[in-house]
């Protein structure tokens, strides 16, 4: 007899846990889903100085002219 009440219990217990983890999982959802106009940035790059056109590193820099001949 206590094995078919130990059976019910956990099936019973079971379900509860599985609802209650569906529950959080659509909570969740409905906490990520953006709503219309928001903007979401998920990845701020680093401002880098050094890699703008402007900036010349590593030695002098010697402005030419292609002269043909």
């Amino acid at each position: 007899m206590s094995t078919l009440v130990r059976y019910f219990l956990r099936s019973k217990l079971k379900k509860f846990v599985d609802q209650v983890n569906e529950a959080q999982k659509e909570q969740y959802r409905q906490q990520r889903k953006p709503t219309h106009g928001d903007i979401n940035v998920d990845y701020v790059p680093k401002d880098n100085k050094k890699s703008s056109p402007g900036h010349i590193s590593g030695g002098d820099y010697v402005d030419f002219e292609e002269v043909k001949e």
